[in-house]
């Protein structure tokens, strides 16, 4: 069964996403050129973007995918607080695997999203990126990391396919980044990368966590919240206002978490934290991108849009992300429409993890 398949089989008991992922989604999207490697001072940067400047019209739409109705159980928050609570002690009572000297952690993530294009927007695409990073015993980079931007795509009609096809030619084919410097990861497939034999040469970010990033974040869950909240004018920008301070909280939250870096006990602390947002809700039950099972914790942030982050409810570990419209034709931050309709998956995540002996060549 393919990505597109288990779309298609995807019925009204799942959960709509979020807008401030959205917002993440076509900040990153429509930023043009992002996507090709460049050199910022001493490191390089690669961003998933590389095939999103051309992603700028619209993702997942209603006939790539089952739409819900986009509404929660009622005591959604309370239930939210609570389970969170429960995941955090899931988390602390079973700790991670170490990693055994000479060997690593594999993080792979998996990212769906789709677009539309054509006349009156009437053709669809979708886009599967895979993504792969392997963290060495000390936990320390450079790590070898290999991402598959565009690693398969799949239109709604061979009309669709062959008009993309002439319309952006450049990105038919996907684009596979392998390095062996990697220091920072990013939703969506974005590695940030520093020159090879460099060391503490990355600065880690909210939106390009790193492990030292991640290590310095506050551990109690009061000091991290009020971090996560801040407006440092760094990703998300937004503004000082509290609902966009819990917007960014739960945008930073997401990249956090679905970067592989953070223990189990950081991963405790971040559900702590997240229990202090206003208007988070407790989801119905739901999979991840590759069919596993968990709850989701979701957030209605700008323009209609619910980021929903998933837990395994029975170990407490974090499995992936979704993004879905609550509502249809929501405005972008220009008051444009964004071609959605209510119940639309924007994108879909996975994340998982294993010890390894080995890592790759690149």
């Amino acid at each position: 069964m393919t990505e597109i398949d288990a779309l298609k089989r995807l019925n009204d008991d799942v959960p709509p996403a979020t807008p401030l992922a959205l917002a993440k989604a076509r900040q990153r999207a429509l930023t043009p050129r992002r996507a090709e490697r460049r050199s910022i001072g001493r490191r390089r940067m690669v961003l998933a973007g590389a095939l999103a400047g051309t992603l700028a019209v619209g993702f997942l739409v209603n006939d790539v995918v089952t739409k819900n109705d986009g509404t929660v159980a009622p005591g959604a928050v309370a239930d939210a607080g609570t389970f969170l609570a429960t995941a955090a002690d899931q988390s602390t009572g079973a700790p991670d695997a170490p990693i055994p000297a000479g060997q690593y952690r594999q993080v792979t993530q998996r990212s769906l999203a789709g677009w539309n294009f054509g006349p009156r927007n009437a053709y669809h695409g979708t886009r599967l990126s895979v993504s792969d990073w392997w963290i060495p015993s000390t936990q320390t980079p450079p790590f070898t990391a290999i991402s598959v931007l565009g690693a398969e795509q799949k239109f709604s009609s061979k009309a669709a396919e062959q008009l993309w096809h002439r319309t952006d030619p450049l990105n038919i084919k996907p684009q596979k980044i392998k390095t062996a410097d990697a220091c920072a990861v990013m939703t969506g497939g974005g590695i940030l990368m520093q020159p090879k034999g460099a060391t503490n040469n990355c600065k880690g970010s909210w939106l390009s966590p790193s492990t030292s990033f991640v290590a310095g974040l506050p551990r109690d869950p009061a000091a991290l919240l009020a971090a996560l909240r801040k407006n440092d004018h760094a990703w998300p920008g937004l503004g000082d206002a509290p609902a966009q301070g819990d917007y960014r909280a739960f945008e930073r939250a997401g990249s956090i978490l679905v970067s592989g870096f953070a223990t189990s006990e950081q991963r405790a602390t971040l559900y702590k934290a997240l229990r202090g947002i206003h208007g988070i809700q407790l989801l119905p039950d739901t999979v991840n991108l590759d069919g596993k099972a968990g709850r989701a914790i979701g957030l209605v942030e700008l323009w209609g849009i619910r980021k929903e982050l998933i837990i395994d409810s029975k170990t407490g570990q974090f499995i992936g992300l979704r993004e879905v419209a609550t509502v249809t034709a929501p405005l972008n931050g220009d008051g444009d429409p964004m071609q959605y309709k209510r119940g639309d998956i924007v994108s879909w995540t996975s994340l998982a993890t294993r010890i390894t002996p080995s890592r790759p060549k690149v």
